[in-house]
Order: structure tokens, then sequence, then C-alpha cells
């Protein structure tokens, strides 16, 4: 039974109330006293084994769940540690609280001892920042949930002084905590855009990460199916559009997307359906009109919008699907998905990471959840793995950070322990993040790790190629995967074959990862 209420008591308490369970982190001597105030409240701390990887776990968990995310370091280093995973959150619009410990109040001025300004730090990648007090920290937690969850949501910094979280504080009433609500959708809006439909020779619907909710796949699919238009997505909205429906035709920024930008540009009309800038990897040059559609205005225009529907996109979508006139015939369109698919299809004697994945999927359910990491890898995983509903597929997009997949799949894991999770990673990603094999392992977190073998950061190596530069610093030396997976502690399998490869997945793991390290020919990822 608490004598009083603590800071660490209050935000805790606080987190709490808002659906969090878990904070990701990496503890210092200046954060104990807030961690044991969040154990008091209820909240799990999860020990990580890099500050980096906390904020990849606290950010693929909100994105899964629709719950704030947050992670935790110390003041200095931890702190700095913590960006990169911050960064990430800010440009995948993803609600994360970032805290992090500080120096004393009264110590600040004097002292030089890992003594940084972090609120100026986390400026750039936050939406808001604020030191946390013993007379602020309730509505300071309460504002920084909110902000978060705000659209465009993203990523709120908080620093706690070092001698506050033990400090009593104001007990106030913990509201139930809601998002503003979103603003009803603009008659006229509807009607200019169904003309624009009516109108249109070549629609497309294009799907972006805004749109990624269970509550849009069903309004999508009868959308796309009454006025028989196509449907391409990006890779945050993976998923929400099934992907062997004969209406989908791809992924844009994966493998071969220079194919589908092709296809764009012979388009007359492009639905913009819950898309953000921030998933564009290249300028928007189409001549397509443009109907946006989405929870935010088009106040970036980054395209330009002859129309905008702004409000709830299942709504949208709903009110623009009476009154249909079919659009592209069947036949042509499963033309073109049957080039592009014989596109990403190389010819080669050796193992590639087309068939790894085309042996992963087959072998794991339709709900299984999969993370990628950034490289190559997360070009051909984009667009080769197939998904079929929402938010089961994660990478770091935005930001495009290495390092993400592993860290991001033990969260998830840890969200859905039901479900089967796995990650595809490039050895170079891989070999920032194998130290959270030992966290996998302490949380008991079956979950299946493939890396793609080729030694070398194959994306920036071809780079250097096509420019006649030397392959200078982009290759590495071999790991023995076998032996690292027994320093772990689990079981490692190297494949080199489709009949290796099909083996090594024939059996999920249960109470701890399995390492499955494929020896791919680099090769098959030089697609245009």
């Amino acid at each position: 039974m608490r004598v009083a209420l603590t800071v660490a008591n209050a935000i805790g308490d606080r987190l709490r109330a808002a659906g969090v369970r878990y904070v990701y982190g990496h503890p210092g001597g200046e954060v104990v006293d807030l961690i044991e105030g969040f154990r008091e409240a209820g909240l799990e701390f999860v020990l990580a084994k890099h500050e980096t990887a906390a904020a990849f776990m606290a950010e693929a968990a909100a994105t899964a769940t629709g719950i704030p995310g947050v992670c935790l370091a110390t003041l200095g280093p931890g702190a700095t540690n913590l960006v990169t995973g911050v960064a990430h959150a800010y440009l995948d619009r993803a609600p994360v609280l970032a805290f992090s410990g500080q120096l004393p109040a009264e110590r600040y001025e004097i002292a030089t001892h890992q003594r940084l300004d972090l609120r100026h730090l986390f400026a750039p990648i936050t939406k808001w920042q604020a030191t946390v007090s013993s007379t602020n920290a309730a509505a300071v937690v309460e504002r920084a949930l909110r902000v978060a969850q705000r659209p465009r949501r993203g990523p709120v910094y908080l620093e706690v002084p070092s001698d506050i979280s033990k400090q009593d504080t104001v007990d106030v009433a913990l509201p139930r905590f809601a998002t503003e609500p979103v603003s009803a959708i603009d008659e006229d809006a509807i009607r200019t855009a169904a003309a624009r439909l009516r109108g249109s020779e070549r629609p497309l619907l294009l799907v972006g990460m805004d749109a990624n909710e269970d509550a849009v796949a069903g309004p999508l699919r009868r959308l796309a199916e009454a006025w028989s238009v196509p449907v391409m997505v990006s890779p945050k909205a993976k998923g929400i559009f099934r992907e062997d429906h004969p209406l989908f035709l791809g992924t844009i920024e994966g493998l071969g997307t220079a194919y589908l930008y092709d296809y764009i540009d012979m388009c007359d009309l492009v639905l913009m359906v819950g898309f953000d800038p921030v998933e564009f990897d290249r300028d928007w040059t189409a001549r397509a009109r443009i109907v946006h559609i989405g929870v935010v205005p088009n106040d970036d225009r980054y395209y330009g919008s002859e129309v905008e529907v702004v409000g709830p996109i299942d709504t949208a979508l709903e009110r623009l699907t009476p009154d249909p006139k079919r659009k592209l015939s069947p036949d042509e369109i499963r033309a073109f998905r049957d080039a592009f698919a014989a596109r990403l299809r190389p010819s080669s004697a050796r193992l590639t990471p087309q068939q790894v994945l085309a042996e992963l999927r087959v072998a794991l359910p339709e709900d299984a959840v999969v993370t990628c990491d950034v490289g190559y890898n997360k070009a051909v995983s984009a667009q080769c793995w197939q998904s079929y509903r929402p938010r089961t597929f994660f990478l770091s997009n935005g930001l495009s950070s290495m390092g993400y997949g592993l860290p991001a799949a033990l969260a998830l894991k840890m969200a859905e322990p039901a479900r089967n999770v796995a990650c595809v990673l490039g050895d170079g990603g891989f070999a920032m993040s194998m130290a959270e094999l030992e966290t996998g392992v302490r949380l008991g977190l079956g979950v299946l790790i493939v890396v793609l073998v080729d030694d070398a950061l194959s994306q920036i190596r071809a780079g250097q190629e096509r420019k006649g530069y030397p392959v200078i610093g982009t290759t590495f030396g071999s790991i023995d995967y076998s032996k690292l997976g027994a320093a772990f502690g689990i079981e490692a399998k190297s494949v080199s074959t489709l009949a290796e490869c099909r083996d090594a997945f024939r059996t999920p793991p249960t109470d701890r990862p399995l390492l499955v390290a494929a020896r791919i020919d680099p090769n098959a990822y030089r697609i245009s």
C-alpha cells in the first residue's frame, strides 16, 4: 500500500490507464527510482541490450496495438542512444513516449559531466518536449499521451531529473484517455471525388500507412471491386489489401518499383488513400489528377491534389462505392500482374532471396507478423512477401534505419504471443542488433529470424559498381552462424538450397528464437 504518490507512481499510473503494459529500455542509476515507480504501477520494464533497440521495440508495439509505446534511458549517452529509434518513430508516425534521466535542476547549470541539453537534442525528432517536475507530472504525461496520439501521430520526449522521481506529487483524477474527435467529411468533397472517379478512364488506388487499419480493409476492397480499380500500396500499408487479390499490382518503393511507376505514369487519376509524403522515396512526377483521402489535409503539397476528402478513411471509401462504373478489364490487370511477377523472379543456379521468402510464406499462416530490416532485404521483402491482413508487415521506412527488424519482431511477439512472428534481415543489419538474441532468449520469445547472407552491404556495393568505383567498405568477413547460435543458446541453421530452406522453416520456434542463415545469390536483388 502506497503511503504517498510519487512522481514515478503518477507517471506509471497514467501510462497504465492509457493501456501501456511494457516500458522498453536500458537503465542507468539516474532512472532506477523511475523504474521502481513503474513497477509499483503495474508496468513491466523490458531490458534491451541497447537503447536504440528499446525505442524500436516501443515503436513496433505502438504501431501494432495503437497504444502508445514507451521507452526509457538514462541521461547522457543513454539518451543519445535513443535518438535513432525516436527519429524512426517520428518519420514513421508512431505514438511513442521517450523518457530519459537528467541532472538535478540545481546542479544542471554548474555540472559538466554528462550534461547535455536533451530537450533541444530531441526537438527536431519529436512533436513535443517537456521536463517533468513534482508539480506537473500527471499533467505533463496526460498532455504527452494526447500529443503523441493526435494525427499525425509521433513521439514525445520527457526528461526526468534524477532527484524528481521519488518526490511526492499531487494525486489527481485520471480521466479516460481519448484523442481529439475527427471532423465530419465534407459533402462537396465526396461528390467531387466521385465525379472525378466516374470521369476517369485509368484510375488507380494508391494506399498508404494512415489507411492501414482493420476498419479500412473492407471498404477499400469493396471500392476497388465495384469500380474495377487496381491497387498499389506503400510498404507501410502492406496487408490492407490482400496481395493475392486480382486487383493488387504491387508495392511501390520495393524491388522493381520503377516498373510500378511506369504504370502510374499511364494513369489519369490517382486516389491517394491515407498516404503520407514521408512514404515516398522519390519526387512525385506523375501527371495524373489526384484525389487526396486522408485523416489530415494535404498541407505538405508533395503532390498536388484537386480534391481533398479529410476525415475517417473507411467512411470516405464507403461513400465513394455507390453507383460504380467499371474501369479496367480483368485481362489487362492480369497481364500486368503476370509480367511484373515474372520480372521479380530472376533465374539463378543458387538460392535467391525471392525463393527464401516464398518458402517462408508457405510455412507461416496468413496472420503471421513479419518485420524486415533495411537494404536490399527491405526491397525484396516489401515486394515479394505476400501480406494478407492489416498491420502484419513492419519496417523502418521514413528513416530507413538498419538494426530495426530483430528488436521490432521481439516486441511484436510480446504484444501477441500466440501469433507467428518472423523477421527477414540482411547480414549487415543483423550484425547491428544481434545482441538482442539474448533478449529473446531471456524473455522466451519464439521468433523466427531469417538472415539473408552475402557478406556485404549489397545495396551500397551495387551503387559503387554502377558508378564504376572500386568496392571499398561494403564487404565483410563471414560469421559462423551455428557457433553464434550456440553462444546464445538457440538453434541456428545454415541453408544454401531450396530443400534446406524448406526444411528449416518446417518447425516453428516455441520458447526461444530460431536463427536461419540463408546463403543467397545477391545478383537476384538487381532488378530495376
